[in-house]
């Protein structure tokens, strides 16, 4: 978050793409190829207001964001983070999932909802860190009324580079083991007993398609 002088007015603007901008975006992306679209959006102001401002402080606030904004790389997963004073930490227990968390996830990662629902996936997903320890660590335990309140947090300031990062590392899990298999039917069957346990704790949308049309027959 940076502060910006625009106008007398002192505005401030996230540098980097959060959820909830994320989300706008891709509800219209075709509008925000405007680039004075992007600009109002991330000031959090109207397109109109955008044209009263005197050229050279828009100019300097696009130098700016220009500079700042994060730019996601899906490869980089992030397992722990600082926000808002607390450490939070990627799921890493994922054998003993509380019920409510996995069917959340079941429900909110289906195809149609899992844009709208980022910050809820994240918020179950990630927790406080209580013990950290080098890379290892140890998360509060989950609660469900949690969930909501700490998802709202997320939505508004949490980069979606996280989300990414997030995503991408479940799926970097399934396609090692679907690497160099298309021509073995005996690898292939080998890859479904093993990937089985994993698919259990896994949202449908994470499935690779070779398990999703094995393991549903």
């Amino acid at each position: 978050m940076i502060e910006i002088l625009i106008d007398g007015k002192v505005q401030k603007v996230n540098t980097e793409m959060t959820i909830e901008l994320y989300q706008t975006i891709q509800k219209n992306p075709l509008k925000y190829t405007n680039p004075s679209e992007m600009l109002a959006l991330y000031l959090g102001i109207t397109v109109e207001e955008l044209k009263d401002l005197p050229v050279d402080q828009i100019r300097f606030v696009e130098g700016v964001l220009s500079s700042h904004i994060l730019r996601p790389n899906p490869d980089d997963v992030v397992f722990t983070f600082q926000f808002d004073g607390v450490t939070y930490g990627l799921e890493n227990d994922w054998g003993n999932m509380k019920w409510g968390q996995w069917v959340d996830l079941e429900v909110f990662s289906q195809q149609d909802k899992i844009t709208d629902s980022i910050h809820i996936i994240m918020a179950l997903l990630y927790r406080p860190v209580v013990v950290e320890k080098g890379t290892e660590y140890k998360l509060v335990d989950f609660k469900s009324a949690e969930v909501m309140e700490r998802a709202e947090m997320f939505r508004k300031n949490l980069p979606i580079a996280y989300w990414f990062g997030c995503a991408n590392f479940f799926f970097l899990i399934a396609k090692e083991y679907i690497t160099n298999i298309e021509n073995s039917t005996k690898a292939k069957m080998k890859l479904i007993r093993l990937m089985k346990p994993i698919t259990k704790i896994l949202p449908k949308w994470l499935h690779p398609k070779v398990l999703r049309d094995s393991t549903s027959t």
